[in-house]
């Protein structure tokens, strides 16, 4: 198939699982080439590391991964520290991605991105989200913040070469820009665990900011905040589950296991039994958010069928009923009381739980943003 007839056929499986809300949309994803935005090398995960994909040596596969419309591809890992002539990147993380286009779709459906308003992306990676908003809003309208310069250069290229002419600032999107406040939409590309302050500074009171949030055990949330008429806070409910890449100035380690488990801790750990089936850390994806809520700062690994817990001075592992634990924190007990919360509350789904930010809190919420179960996040 053509790169032309692949993108056709992207757009009818988008449209068949109701990915475009309205015809403009579409038609916004039919006029944008992704594959203009795709670098010659891409990274796919290969049995157990992240291998180099050239355009020039698998012209096919490359085209089928650019418009796959349900998965992200990368093309960066370790902030480019590793590059397409490493045929083995074992170890590499990815750091930049071409996000997936039915995840794109629901997130510029979700910031209501109209022709006129302003709009201020953070995470410009390849610069074809960039150009989709140029599309949306018209060019003048579109500021793309990208931390890491050599991406940001390859973006401006890329538009440049498309016929895309948005501001493109090279710095840290934390700051948002405030020479081109205030803004009507705020889209960050990133995920993260704390809003920051000047993205509501910089957008006009009633204006939308829209990013992908999660907690320690993983869950992302798209959350989806208005800011306040006078302008001192936002304040919304999380949309449907979103996972992108961390915002760079807030990553956190996936795991604190081998910072804090050794030999000589697990024979000085106590052991407990346990009936709860941890199947729904696998199964259950609102559970899990929940869990996360209540459980700041705890980490879970999976290891066959056992299930590891850790924070920076405890850990407990878990596996047919054995519980074996170590440290100041009964962790165990701290995952069994949040289940139980959750399942006092009703079982309740993503979607009922929602985030309020100021200039000195973000509480994230159940419910109700002033009358539900809050919880306030620190670090």
């Amino acid at each position: 198939m053509t790169l032309d007839e692949l993108r056709v056929q992207a757009a009818d499986i988008i449209g068949g699982l109701d990915g475009f809300p309205a015809p403009c949309m579409r038609e916004t994803f039919l006029k944008v080439p992704r594959h203009a935005f795709v670098p010659d090398t891409v990274w796919v995960w290969w049995e157990d590391a992240y291998r180099p994909l050239h355009a020039s040596d698998e012209p096919d596969t490359w085209a089928a991964l650019v418009y796959d419309p349900l998965h992200p591809l990368v093309t960066q890992v370790d902030d480019g520290q590793v590059d397409g002539r490493d045929a083995d990147a074992r170890g590499a993380l990815p750091t930049s991605s071409i996000s997936a286009p039915n995840a794109v779709f629901t997130m510029l459906a979700a910031a209501d991105v109209r022709p006129g308003l302003k709009v201020l992306e953070i995470g410009t990676g390849t610069g074809y989200n960039a150009a989709l908003l140029c599309e949306r809003a018209g060019e003048a309208n579109v500021v793309s913040v990208e931390v890491d310069a050599g991406l940001a250069e390859g973006a401006v290229r890329r538009l440049a070469a498309a016929g895309y002419l948005p501001r493109v600032v090279a710095g840290d999107g934390e700051r948002g820009w405030a020479g081109g406040a205030p803004y009507d939409r705020v889209l960050c590309t990133a995920s993260l665990h704390r809003v920051p302050f000047a993205w509501v500074e910089q957008t006009r009171p009633g204006g939308l900011i829209v990013t992908p949030w999660k907690t320690t055990l993983q869950p992302h949330g798209m959350a989806c905040l208005r800011v306040s008429e006078g302008g001192g806070s936002a304040s919304g409910h999380f949309g449907r589950p979103m996972s992108f890449m961390d915002l760079r100035g807030q990553r956190r380690p996936k795991s604190l296991l081998k910072d804090v488990y050794t030999a000589e801790s697990w024979e000085e750990s106590r052991d407990s039994r346990t009936d709860l089936d941890l199947s729904f850390l696998d199964d259950n994806f609102h559970a899990r958010f929940a869990l996360g809520l209540r459980l700041p700062g705890v980490h879970a690994d999976r290891e066959g069928d056992a299930w590891w817990f850790a924070t920076v001075d405890s850990w407990a592992h878990v596996g047919n009923g054995s519980v074996q634990q170590w440290g100041p924190r009964d962790l165990f007990a701290e995952v069994e009381g949040a289940y139980q919360w959750w399942r006092a509350a009703g079982e309740p789904e993503l979607y009922e739980f929602g985030l309020t930010v100021t200039s000195d809190r973000q509480v994230v919420w159940h419910a109700d943003p002033d009358r539900g179960h809050q919880w306030e996040l620190t670090g």
